[in-house]
């Protein structure tokens, strides 16, 4: 379904009787596909992806979000922009904390439209419990 939230009307003049009439119909962003990699990382590796608008009308926004929360930069995951369309997300060592679906949002007058990914961190196995030496008898359990 199209839905039309602003339209805006030009009237030209031209040489032929009847006077030219042009729509100017804004365009949601459209945001090229991006991803981590093929495979997982290895815990303390660098991550980045890059959410660019290949269309739509400018100015756009563009918000990065973790699992569904704007991205805190006090989590070890840096933005910024890189011109009007561009927005990158890098992390350099990447952490169990950093796994999960990476989605970039892109708003203009328009609307807005989103592209998520998933970053999977492979984390050496630890204790839950750190086992301790015990001292048994023979034959006692």
């Amino acid at each position: 379904m199209l839905t039309v939230q602003s339209i805006r009307f030009f009237n030209a003049l031209s040489f032929s009787p009847t006077p030219l009439t042009f729509f100017d119909f804004p365009v949601i962003p459209q945001i090229m596909p991006f991803t981590f990699g093929e495979e997982s990382l290895n815990e303390g590796e660098a991550a980045s992806a890059q959410c660019t608008i290949t269309k739509g009308d400018l100015p756009v926004e563009l918000i990065w979000y973790l699992n569904g929360r704007v991205i805190d930069e006090d989590n070890g995951i840096l933005t910024s922009n890189l011109g009007k369309r561009t927005k990158t997300l890098a992390i350099d060592s990447v952490q169990a904390r950093h796994i999960g679906e990476y989605t970039c949002r892109a708003m203009n007058s328009a609307g807005s439209t989103n592209f998520t990914t998933y970053l999977n961190v492979n984390v050496p196995p630890r204790w839950i419990l750190e086992p301790t030496d015990k001292a048994f008898a023979q034959g006692s359990d």
